[in-house]
């Protein structure tokens, strides 16, 4: 795996000659905007081109965009983030340091070591893009999987993958505009089933249109989306839309078991289902994973472990008790007739609805906070088909109602911040003694290095947006566990920090076991 760095765009003939057979490489291009007049003169060159143009569609001026090019990644980072760019020294520059940008010790990075065979625990999108992301480094990896694969937050009969983002510089919008292309080529590198459909976002309300109005007008020109009136709508739509909205072409909808067996498919990846982890314990060189396998039990050992669990992760060492909040619902399915077979893409607002796939229409979703049952519920149908109502009436007149509740019922797991939880994990014991004084003062100055878990990482808490954002975290637990370029600004890697949680119960006087 190389890393190439450009301080200004190659050309793409010049850069296919330097990559040459390198399928792995990373990229790293640091630039202020996209190249306007590229020309390629050779096939290998010409291949590189089109993947640009391809990516460039998904560029809305990001501090970062990482868009995986073969088995490695293109990065286009632009010049005043450069310099704050990582938070450990990844071949391609001097390390930061804490003081250098007012970092937190918690919210650095650990040093990159060694890598012999990772555990992944957890079979839903985020456990098998991690190991799929692993895996194309030629990483051996094991997934672990309680039950069956995309049974919880990943089971839903039908996904939506775009990107609902704001007009202001959040960092959800820096995200979700990171994930979104990220996660759409993933799709067709692997040849996961796909509605490519697009997905039409309803002005349901003033305050939504006036959002939509918002992004339209901060990005007059961009290639992911365009405002339609309700006339252009209802074209797009194939059935009448009394409102109008935004538009994602791109956009897609997915099944996402089908999309986690083409992640788990690599030939480097081992799946273990019916596997219930019992302990994780670090034996001062490799992880040991004491497992019950349908009753027997097992061990595994690693040198990496990441925690995939979803709403199961907090229960796990070594962030058992963790801040994590756990919130129910269901998404429900119904068969399609006539009218609702003319539906042609997705439709978003206060709920969705997709495009039938497989002979069934998924629409919802309810969401519980708090919520630790996932039991199907005729309430939470009831709700289902009353935002329907709101979202496309006559939709919800032709499709017959269910006789019992229909769909799939799930325990979603998210944060106090609604970021995921993504990156290594510290050492709770040793943290809380190292950091104590921010009890009393938030603020104290504490420059301690973080005491970390050798080779201990996370990716979790995607709420609903698993589709769109737990690839690209995947990509960044990859890249840290082997020193590779992070495919995410420095500001967005400290706040999706596992570490952020547990600093929070300090300042908070939060207390978890």
């Amino acid at each position: 795996m190389s890393i190439y760095l450009f301080e200004q765009w190659p050309s793409a003939d010049q850069l296919a000659l330097r990559l040459g057979d390198d399928n792995q490489a990373e990229m790293v291009i640091v630039a202020d905007d996209w190249p306007t007049d590229q020309q390629a003169c050779t096939p290998a060159g010409e291949k590189i081109l089109l993947q640009w143009q391809q990516a460039k569609s998904y560029w809305q001026q990001q501090p970062v965009f990482s868009y995986p090019i073969n088995q490695g990644k293109m990065l286009l980072i632009q010049p005043e983030y450069y310099p704050q760019w990582h938070l450990h020294n990844v071949g391609v520059d001097q390390p930061i340091s804490s003081s250098c940008l007012d970092v937190k010790p918690w919210l650095m990075q650990p040093d990159p070591f060694a890598v012999s065979s990772v555990v992944v625990i957890g079979a839903g999108i985020a456990g098998a893009a991690t190991a799929f992301a692993l895996a194309q480094r030629n990483i051996t990896v094991t997934v672990v999987e309680q039950a069956e694969i995309a049974n919880a937050g990943s089971g839903n009969h039908q996904g939506l993958l775009y990107a609902k983002i704001s007009a202001h510089s959040t960092l959800q919008t820096e995200l979700l505009l990171a994930g979104y292309g990220y996660s759409l080529a993933l799709l067709d590198q692997t040849a996961s089933p796909k509605l490519d459909c697009g997905v039409l976002h309803i002005n349901f309300n003033a305050a939504e249109e006036r959002r939509n109005q918002q992004i339209s007008a901060k990005w007059p020109e961009s290639q992911l989306f365009q405002s339609v009136s309700s006339t252009q709508a209802s074209e797009i739509a194939g059935i009448e839309m009394s409102k109008g909205g935004l538009w994602w072409p791109h956009g897609v909808t997915a099944n996402p078991r089908s999309v986690v067996e083409k992640l788990l498919s690599h030939p480097l990846i081992t799946l273990m289902t019916q596997t219930q982890v019992t302990r994780l314990r670090h034996d001062g060189q490799f992880w040991q994973i004491q497992c019950q396998k349908k009753g027997s039990p097992c061990v595994l050992t690693a040198s990496h472990i990441v925690i995939c669990a979803g709403a199961q992760s907090n229960l796990l060492d070594p962030i058992a008790g963790w801040p994590m909040q756990m919130i129910g619902g269901q998404t429900t399915t119904a068969t399609p007739d006539d009218y609702a077979g003319k539906l042609r893409c997705a439709l978003s607002g206060n709920s969705y609805i997709t495009p039938a796939w497989q002979n069934k229409m998924c629409f919802g979703a309810t969401f519980h906070p708090h919520c630790h049952d996932a039991i199907l519920t005729q309430e939470d149908e009831n709700i289902n088909w009353q935002e329907l109502s709101e979202l496309a009436p006559k939709l919800a007149l032709v499709l017959a109602p269910n006789d019992v509740p229909q769909g799939h019922a799930a325990v979603r797991c998210d944060t106090y911040d609604h970021l995921p939880v993504v990156g290594a994990i510290g050492n709770d014991g040793l943290m809380k003694q190292v950091y104590e004084k921010l009890k009393y003062d938030k603020n104290f100055p504490v420059n301690t290095a973080c005491p970390w878990l050798p080779g201990a990482f996370v990716n979790t808490a995607h709420g609903s947006r698993g589709l769109a954002t737990a690839p690209i975290c995947a990509e960044a637990v990859a890249s840290a566990i082997l020193g590779l370029p992070s495919p995410f600004s420095a500001r967005l890697q400290q706040a999706l920090h596992p570490n952020r949680l547990l600093i929070r119960t300090l300042t908070h006087h939060r207390h978890f076991n």
